[in-house]
């Protein structure tokens, strides 16, 4: 009768030994973080140095990440020494390593994806509604050489669809050569209204063979109807029957806010007493608004 009982216990009792001797030779010691912990701290981590980066902290030593460790650690309550010690147990430990980074890709993928659906940098529904129509349908590409029929390029766009508060970009690569013979030779643009006033911009060009991109940012700012856009993209006063400049990439951007345009026209007609905008059947730009910005860039 007593012996079915001994044997019970003595294979109880074998098993038990086995899984203790098992959990000594393959359980974390005392101290180690467990892997979930070690992985959602080496996230914090890899996000810390990336951000880091993208500052331009490019190869930072650790002293300058160390106050962000630290942050890292005390938000999930570890000391540096218990990190260290973790980290050393698991890379002599390379299968519960590559689980770690297992979680850890997986957290950044989901982080990556979370970022891609807007979840941190949500959609502003006013920009939304920022548009920017290039307005240029003429030829992008010129060249003037002595046998060229025109001595400047002038452009000119009627003002019926523009609108006050609207933002010209004018960009174009320009190369002339020394031998050219205008002296003086500019770029111009013009905003012209119906009054008759007119505002305008220039900039300076340069016939020493270098090609220069020139940026032209020029806003409508006054509370007038447009009659027109124009200008030149090689001017000057003095020619001597000899030229040789070439201007390539020509693009003329207007920037505004669609969700604008009924206000604005309104401001136009209440400060103008008496005038009374033209009817048009379709205005392919209503409903507008503009990104204001009245920085201009010099050729570069």
């Amino acid at each position: 009768m007593l012996i079915l009982p001994n044997k019970f216990f003595s294979h109880l009792i074998f098993l038990l030994g086995c899984m203790l001797l098992l959990s000594s030779c393959n359980g974390r010691p005392d101290g180690v973080l467990s892997q979930r912990k070690m992985a959602n701290v080496l996230t914090e981590m890899h996000k810390t140095d990336a951000t880091m980066n993208e500052s331009g902290l490019t190869g930072s030593h650790y002293n300058t990440k160390a106050p962000y460790y630290k942050y890292i650690f005390k938000k999930y309550g570890i000391t540096q020494a218990q990190f260290d010690s973790s980290l050393v147990w698991y890379t002599k430990n390379p299968r519960e390593f590559s689980d770690i980074y297992d979680k850890v890709l997986a957290n950044l993928t989901s982080l990556q994806k979370d970022i891609k659906n807007g979840k941190y940098h949500p959609v502003d529904t006013l920009d939304l509604s920022k548009m920017r129509i290039n307005l240029w349908n003429k030829r992008t590409r010129y060249v003037l050489t002595e046998d060229s029929a025109r001595t400047q390029l002038h452009f000119e766009f009627d003002g019926n669809f523009l609108m006050y508060k609207d933002v010209y970009v004018l960009r174009f690569l320009q190369r002339i050569a020394p031998e050219d013979s205008c002296k003086r030779p500019r770029v111009v643009f013009r905003i012209s209204y119906v009054n008759g006033k007119t505002d305008s911009v220039y900039r300076t060009a340069f016939n020493d063979s270098l090609l220069r991109r020139y940026t032209v940012r020029f806003q409508a700012f006054r509370k007038l109807k447009i009659k027109s856009i124009s200008g030149e993209l090689l001017a000057s006063k003095m020619y001597r029957g000899k030229l040789n400049a070439r201007i390539d990439s020509i693009s003329l951007f207007r920037e505004f806010n669609s969700r604008k345009q009924d206000s604005l026209r309104m401001v136009v007609e209440q400060a103008v007493p008496g005038y009374k905008p033209p009817k048009m059947n379709f205005d392919p730009y209503h409903n507008q608004k503009i990104h204001i910005n009245r920085r201009f860039n010099h050729p570069m």
